[in-house]
């Protein structure tokens, strides 16, 4: 071999040797994870440019220069470092060693290491070489599942997971707790929670319709429990989308919403019935007198409709007390249902006045049957706390279509009768064209009405509302009072219903309406001051189409802020269209007037419509607060009612507060806000400013 040959083969090896360190440095530049040679005091040696990256620098250059002191400025807890060169220098391998560092910027991120120890000929450390990966999105996701698994576990609502066969796949504890079924009862065979045999097909498959798209339906659906026992469930169907965008799997969340369908019955049945004798509600018996007066009108039939009023009532409460006087309603409820057909219809309209509808009679004579039962059940007598009482009934009988063709009318003329049976000691009356006595005190009442109103008879007083804790006024009622010249005091149980039947309880209510607000000015220019007064709203007033326009006048007038003005409806009101019902309380809302519910529970039943009223405060009728706390149900309701009140946002008042056992009743359910005799009655303005003065 000649020189030449030996310059060949030298040369080639160089360049060999070149190309692979070319390729060396190629891999180390451009490799997606850093790569890095540390010493083992912490400085950098060398860093590629993916390890500047992952940790915020520009170029190796600025990392290496930046980064002097690798357990105190990279690492969030420098005894990590510690660990990794402890393991280093035993095993001289780590693998996936996984720690928190500092970006530049100061962010936090997770990093997984791959190194070497590196030794000289003598087995000296010499560096540490290794791999840098990212993990930051990897850890996020170990924590996203690690949560997911907990709430699963421990989530309150029940979850199932099953595939495109309905085969379930999972189920969590709360399914277990929730149905009674164990895992190994469900999971790999067919589910059986939803009771197909009683809900609705098109209901059950639209929820699936849905969920088979990959999305999300939610209702209600009749659940199965272990045992086989149906129960409502609150439901949840999501289909699952796999990577290949088809839908893989389905999980349902559910929830077991018995209580809360029991707490919204009995709710809907306090709203349509009354609640002291359980019977239906004046707003009921006329929906079903009207129903049962177009099938008797269809069949040819006659209807009799029975006014039924209490005798001397009145002295029995004066004579007993409430108490007895409730007693002594509820068991003549208990006789009427006695006396009538399962067909027939019995209300309690309010005070001591009941009435039975009959439906298909074919003349009188079968109306008079039903009296006859009637005044028998009234001849024992009735055992009340302490004694016992015989107590006797007034009837007043009406006929269609002889006597009238509507409810309204038909109800009208069986009053009338009633009155004259009262009046002339007889124990029932039918009605004739001839009974006109009552209605001409009626019409002299209502001549006196409009002298009163022209003549400024009425006035106001004020109840206050107070705050149960601080024994504090926040607002008041104004409440209408009526002395007559002659009469005296008239009951405005008396004069509102003629006012209504005469057409002025408009015109009453808008004075009623200005007086509130220029007494509120009057109270604020002596520094009075409380959060706002109310004013009852008749349904005339709110059905008005110039109300926004009157309220607006008023406000305006005394300069006085929306605000301080509350207007309190019932719930048929509200019932009564719907739509532009909620347009006049939205109107009024939007002006900042407070809007009130008063009476809650005992009128319309309106749970369907009143999370659409723009309402503020929801009043719990005196009949449910009465009884407390020894009354069980009316608590339940009592509690039910605020419950509601607080996840619809509104305020609630107890009405008809009268011992320190209800008020201490009602704070434990949290409500605060009350009024009644407890507290104070209605008073006129002078002393209802004492009391905002003093507290009560």
């Amino acid at each position: 071999m000649d020189g030449g040959e030996i310059m060949t083969e030298g040369t080639g090896r160089k360049e060999k040797a070149k190309a692979i360190s070319n390729q060396y440095r190629s891999l180390f530049e451009n490799a997606v994870e850093g790569i890095y040679r540390t010493t083992p005091s912490g400085r950098y040696l060398n860093a590629n440019q993916a390890l500047a990256r992952i940790y915020g620098y520009d170029s190796p250059k600025a990392l290496i220069e930046g980064l002097t002191d690798i357990a105190h400025g990279l690492y969030v807890h420098p005894e990590d470092r510690d660990r990794f060169k402890r393991l280093l220098d035993h095993e001289s391998v780590v693998r996936n060693f996984e720690a928190q560092v500092y970006r530049k910027t100061g962010e936090i991120i997770w990093i997984a290491e791959n190194a070497r120890l590196v030794r000289d000929d003598d087995g000296n450390a010499v560096c540490y070489e290794g791999t840098v990966q990212d993990i930051t999105e990897r850890k996020l996701t170990e924590e996203r599942l690690r949560l997911a698994a907990t709430v699963y576990e421990n989530v309150g609502e029940a979850i199932i997971v099953t595939d495109t066969d309905d085969v379930v796949h999972a189920i969590n504890p709360a399914f277990s707790r929730m149905t009674g079924f164990a895992v190994d009862q469900v999971v790999g065979l067919k589910s059986k929670f939803i009771a197909d045999e009683i809900n609705d097909p098109k209901t059950v498959a639209e929820a699936w319709d849905f969920a088979r798209r990959g999305e999300t339906w939610h209702g209600e659906l009749w659940g199965r429990r272990s045992n086989g026992d149906v129960f409502p469930a609150s439901v949840a169907l999501t289909g699952v989308q796999g990577e290949n965008g088809e839908v893989g799997s389905f999980v349902m969340v559910a929830s077991d919403v018995t209580r809360r369908k029991m707490d919204e019955q009995r709710i809907r049945f306090h709203a349509r019935h009354d609640a002291l004798t359980k019977l239906a509600n004046r707003h009921t018996v006329m929906e079903a007198l009207g129903d049962a007066i177009v099938r008797a009108e269809n069949e040819g039939n006659r209807l009799a409709l029975l006014f039924l009023d209490v005798n001397h009532f009145k002295d029995v409460n004066d004579s007993f007390g409430h108490a007895a006087g409730d007693e002594l309603l509820k068991q003549v409820a208990r006789r009427l249902k006695g006396c009538v057909r399962a067909s027939d219809i019995i209300g309690r309209l309010g005070g001591d006045e009941f009435v039975v509808a009959l439906p298909s009679i074919t003349d009188a004579q079968g109306a008079l049957a039903c009296v006859e039962k009637v005044l028998y059940a009234f001849s024992e007598p009735f055992s009340l706390p302490e004694q016992e009482l015989y107590a006797s009934t007034s009837i007043g009988v009406a006929l269609y279509p002889d006597h009238a063709d509507c409810a309204e009318t038909l109800l009208s003329h069986a009053d009338a009768a009633m009155y004259h049976a009262k009046a002339g000691g007889n124990a029932y009356r039918f009605y004739d064209s001839d009974m006109d006595r009552q209605a001409a005190e009626r019409v002299n009442l209502e001549n006196d009405l409009r002298h009163a109103l022209a003549e400024g008879q009425f006035r106001l007083n004020y109840q206050p509302k107070i705050d149960g804790i601080s024994r504090k006024v926040v607002a008041a009622e104004a409440l209408i009072r009526w002395k007559h010249p002659t009469r005296g005091n008239v009951s405005p149980a008396l004069f509102i219903p003629v006012a209504e039947r005469a057409g002025l309880i408009g015109a009453i209510g808008d004075w009623a309406l200005a007086e509130a607000c220029r007494q509120m000015r009057l109270w604020l220019d002596d520094g009075i001051e409380f959060g706002c007064i109310s004013v009852n709203l008749s349904p005339a007033q709110f059905h008005d189409a110039s109300l926004k326009q009157k309220v607006e006048r008023s406000l305006s007038q005394w300069g006085l802020s929306p605000s301080l003005l509350e207007l309190e409806i019932t719930e048929t009101m509200m019932a009564t269209e719907v739509d532009r019902a909620i347009a006049i309380v939205g109107e009024l809302g939007q002006m900042g007037v407070r809007m009130s519910i008063d009476d809650f529970g005992t009128g319309y039943s309106s749970l369907a419509y009143l999370k659409l009223f723009p309402v503020n405060v929801l009043k719990i009728d005196r009949a449910f607060i009465k009884e407390l706390p020894g009354n069980r149900k009316d608590g339940a309701i009592v509690s039910s009612i605020a419950t509601l009140a607080a996840n619809l946002g509104f305020e609630v008042i107890a009405e008809g507060v009268e011992t320190q056992a209800q008020a201490g009743f009602l704070l434990t359910k949290g409500v605060t806000l009350m009024q009644g005799f407890l507290f104070s009655p209605a008073v006129p303005p002078d002393e209802f400013a004492q009391l905002v003065r003093t507290g009560v």
